[in-house]
């Protein structure tokens, strides 16, 4: 049976959700479900885990590994690039690495349908993001 009610958000509903889509989860050091993303057509891989804050705020955040070796200028430089044309996840530099993130303000709980297209959406543009790197468009 599907459910149709609104749950309040967990790190265990969000686990849930990501190995309903048959994804590996993995559990970072902070206990937050992490996943592995990777295209056989992309030279990098992402490294993403979502984190629930007490407040119920789900956010996701992606390291990318693998990059093309530019200077920091060009990095960023590419970064504004892909911010400027899609609204998600939002790319940007912290210590020289290419970082991706998304946030959702889930306070009021959120339906099983939602969160999963939510989670769909976040590992898609990443995804995308990867290809997008090498030239691809995705």
């Amino acid at each position: 049976m599907t459910e149709t009610h609104i749950r309040p958000l967990t790190r265990e509903y969000v686990r849930e959700i990501l190995e309903d889509l048959d994804l590996k989860v993995l559990t970072d050091p902070d206990g937050d479900p992490m996943v592995i993303l990777a295209d056989e057509r992309a030279k990098a891989l992402a490294f993403a885990a979502f984190a629930v804050s007490p407040g119920q705020v789900l956010s996701y955040i992606a390291q990318v590994q693998g990059a093309p070796n530019w200077t920091e200028e060009e990095a960023l430089r590419r970064v504004n690039a892909w911010n400027a044309k899609r609204r998600w996840p939002r790319a940007f530099l912290r210590g020289g690495k290419i970082h991706l993130d998304y946030p959702w303000d889930l306070e009021e709980g959120v339906h099983p349908a939602l969160l999963r297209d939510l989670l769909l959406n976040a590992l898609a543009g990443t995804v995308q993001f990867l290809l997008w790197l090498d030239g691809l468009e995705a």
